[in-house]
């Protein structure tokens, strides 16, 4: 039987396994939201400076939410 899992505030806590498991949901998550953008990553009338910036507020934001909590 495996732990208990809550979520709060999108973060995964589990009673006996510590982060690991939120750490690797989260990881699911960004690599989620980086594939959805995948005809941006292709596109060549975007540029990288754009592209950096689509990155950063849509990507990474998915990743660090809550890390600090």
């Amino acid at each position: 039987m495996s732990p208990p899992l809550i979520t709060y505030l999108e973060s995964v806590i589990a009673v006996d396994v510590g982060t690991e498991r939120d750490v690797l949901l989260r990881i699911g998550k960004a690599r989620t939201a980086f594939l959805r953008l995948r005809p941006v990553w292709r596109s060549k009338e975007i540029s990288l400076t754009t592209k950096l910036r689509i990155f950063n507020t849509n990507v990474k934001t998915v990743l660090m939410y809550g890390a600090e909590t």
